[in-house]
């Protein structure tokens, strides 16, 4: 009978992603400063070949030993500002290629093949009206009495109502119009201070 082999498998999401470092050199002994990461050693690497070949060409002190002290304190300034920069999901090579590319397409962008033409700005012009008052209500007519009611068996009763259109008369004095919201406040005040 065999026994099944045990495989062992790992899965390592973008949170849990560790830098590979550099950090001994290959006696063991370790690199001063360190460790570095694979990105600060080709950024230092790279900065620290450019200030050799354009020293003649570009720069100098005049000096061999003070331009190659100050190759060497700018590629490790380099390669320490790099590792001070948080590591991300996105490759910062591929972050600089998108911003390089963004800043050659158009600002407004394009649509169906063709860059999108802004109006200029303009002012607007417009003007707001406050709404006129309300006309005061006339007076309501005068209400008839009802007819006196017929008489009904006894047997039957029905509860009484009180008709709405049977409310006593109001003289025109009393019914002068109290504004119950504030806009009608607004406006009665408005029409008040205009009067």
């Amino acid at each position: 009978m065999t026994v099944p082999q045990e495989e062992i498998a790992r899965f390592y999401t973008r949170s849990r992603r560790f830098p590979k470092m550099i950090g001994r050199m290959n006696d063991g002994s370790r690199i001063p400063g360190g460790p570095y990461t694979l990105t600060q050693v080709g950024v230092g690497g790279a900065v620290l070949l450019v200030m050799l070949v354009t020293r003649g060409l570009l720069w100098s002190t005049g000096e061999i030993l003070i331009d190659l002290l100050v190759t060497a304190v700018i590629a490790f300034a380099t390669t320490w500002l790099v590792g001070r920069i948080p590591m991300t999901r996105r490759n910062l090579l591929f972050a600089f290629l998108d911003g390089a590319a963004a800043m050659f397409k158009p600002f407004g962008g394009k649509y169906q093949g063709q860059t999108i033409r802004l109006a200029q700005p303009h002012a607007a012009g417009g003007g707001s009206q406050l709404p006129s008052p309300r006309p005061a209500r006339p007076a309501p007519s005068p209400v008839t009495p009802d007819p006196a009611p017929t008489a009904q068996p006894a047997s039957i009763s029905q509860p009484r109502r009180q008709r709405r259109d049977t409310a006593p008369a109001v003289t025109p004095a009393v019914m002068q119009h109290r504004p119950k919201t504030g806009v009608e406040r607004l406006l009665a005040q408005i029409n008040s201070t205009t009067n």
